[in-house]
C-alpha cells in the first residue's frame, strides 16, 4: 500500500466522552426517566460499554440518578420528582 493511499483514506471520527455525556443528558432531560436498555436502543452509534461508562461517570458526578431494580437499570433526571 502506498503512502498516498493511506493519506486519502477517510478516518473514522470517534466521538468524545463529553459529547456522549451531553447526548445522554439530553435524552434523560427530555424523558425524565429511561431504562439503560432504552437509552442504548436510542443511541445505536455507541457501544453498550461506551454508554454504560458515560452513565456511570454522570451518576458519580450527580448529574443523573442511577437506580438498579433486580436486573434493570433506570436513569432519572435530577429534576424528576417521584
Amino acid at each position: 500500500m502506498t503512502t498516498d493511499a493511506l493519506i486519502d483514506t477517510p478516518s473514522q471520527v470517534i466521538p468524545s466522552a463529553e459529547t456522549l455525556g451531553d447526548e445522554i443528558l439530553k435524552q434523560i432531560n427530555e424523558q425524565d426517566v429511561i431504562t439503560l436498555d432504552g437509552l442504548i436502543a436510542l443511541m445505536p452509534e455507541y457501544s453498550w460499554n461506551q454508554i454504560f461508562h458515560a452513565v456511570d461517570c454522570l451518576a458519580r458526578c450527580r448529574k443523573i440518578v442511577l437506580r438498579r431494580h433486580r436486573f434493570e437499570y433506570t436513569l432519572f433526571s435530577t429534576n424528576f420528582v417521584a
